[in-house]
């Protein structure tokens, strides 16, 4: 592997720094479901009004309705139906996803690199959805900050290709991920505020490596390991020291392990 040059490596810390680091901003649509869904008048009607105005958005709910996760036992025909099925925070998960997909996991340089890190990204969101839902936590905010546990490194490396154009030639793809590890918490955490997302996303997003004592971080970091391990961690993983935290016991992660298989097919339909 080779280093990154100091001349790239010093223009990204200044930035990151100076939180002068280009952010992608929330897509209108996304940005009008989360207002939407927080009002306690927020109806199916009005949400479907806006999905519609967005064929990206419409046809990714549509086909996350469709997806092992989400699918109904009866066929859903109207965009209503599928709302009323999955349910408001669904649709604000699935928005979310499509806006991050959309302006933060592209990057025509390395493009295999960040599509493999938006599908990570998606199951680890959909296991740290499955680890609240045992608990008995908050679904919907244990998916978002699971989605974006790790969206800083996106940002990152696109940062990098930008200033690689300007100064010298890209060095090879592991020594950009490994510059972009560094600081992809912090950048992530800072994300996540500028979406006016939970303050608790936030901390979570920035802590999802030193997650000790805070119950978001360690479900991000559990759904992670399980993530990575394509089901229920071997014994002895970084993940089990969570699991064991967060109160949960070897029949509750045999009963989140289960869901691998529909959790696999699901990012493959949507990723």
């Amino acid at each position: 592997m080779s280093q990154l040059d100091g001349r790239v490596r010093d223009r990204l810390n200044d930035l990151v720094a100076r939180g002068a680091l280009p952010l992608p901003l929330l897509p209108e649509a996304a940005a009008q479901v989360l207002a939407l869904v927080e009002r306690p008048n927020c109806n199916a009607n009005q949400l479907a009004e806006v999905i519609r105005r967005d064929p990206a958005l419409t046809t990714h709910v549509l086909r996350m309705a469709a997806s092992p996760v989400y699918a109904a036992s009866t066929k859903l025909v109207s965009l209503q139906q599928v709302i009323a099925r999955i349910g408001f925070s669904a649709i604000l998960e699935i928005a979310l996803v499509v806006a991050s997909k959309a302006r933060v996991f592209e990057n025509a340089a390395l493009a295999d690199e960040v599509r493999a890190d938006f599908k990570h990204s998606f199951v680890t969101a959909l296991f740290a959805q499955e680890i609240a839902r045992v608990r008995r936590a908050t679904v919907d905010i244990a998916f978002i900050a699971g989605l974006l546990h790790d969206i800083g490194r996106p940002i990152l490396l696109d940062a990098m290709v930008r200033i690689h154009r300007d100064l010298c030639p890209l060095p090879d793809t592991a020594t950009l991920v490994a510059a972009a590890d560094e600081a992809h918490a912090q950048v992530g955490g800072t994300l996540a505020e500028s979406w006016k997302l939970p303050p608790r996303v936030a901390e979570a997003i920035r802590r999802h490596h030193t997650p000790a004592g805070v119950e978001l971080a360690m479900t991000v970091a559990l759904a992670d390991a399980f993530a990575h391990a394509g089901g229920l961690p071997a014994d002895g993983a970084e993940g089990t020291q969570y699991a064991a935290a967060l109160s949960l016991v070897p029949d509750d992660l045999t009963l989140i392990g289960r869901k691998a298989e529909d959790i696999a097919r699901t990012a493959d339909s949507i990723a």
